[in-house]
């Protein structure tokens, strides 16, 4: 079974966005990180539920740039924000 992505903390994280990149406080660690757009459309679509990486390819479809593999790219992304100690990855 394919891991299943989430937000460790979705009550704790405070997000404001701009046009193409925003913030993200943490009001448990008192850290606050600045994350691209992508990053933020995944926070925003984990606060509903659990995701696996197959799924956000499906879910992001074409806001996925077309030169890059999705996976590949997803994959990286939330490896890149369970590194801020904001995803984690369950069965």
């Amino acid at each position: 079974m394919p891991a299943r992505w989430q937000l460790i903390r979705a009550d704790a994280l405070r997000v404001r966005e701009w046009d193409d990149a925003g913030v993200i406080y943490d009001a448990i660690s008192g850290n606050t990180h600045l994350i691209d757009a992508l990053g933020l459309e995944l926070v925003d679509l984990l606060r509903q539920r659990a995701w696996s990486v197959a799924e956000l390819v499906t879910e992001l479809g074409e806001a996925l740039p077309d030169d890059r593999d999705a996976n590949a790219l997803l994959s990286a992304k939330l490896e890149q924000l369970a590194r801020l100690d904001l995803v984690t990855a369950g069965a």
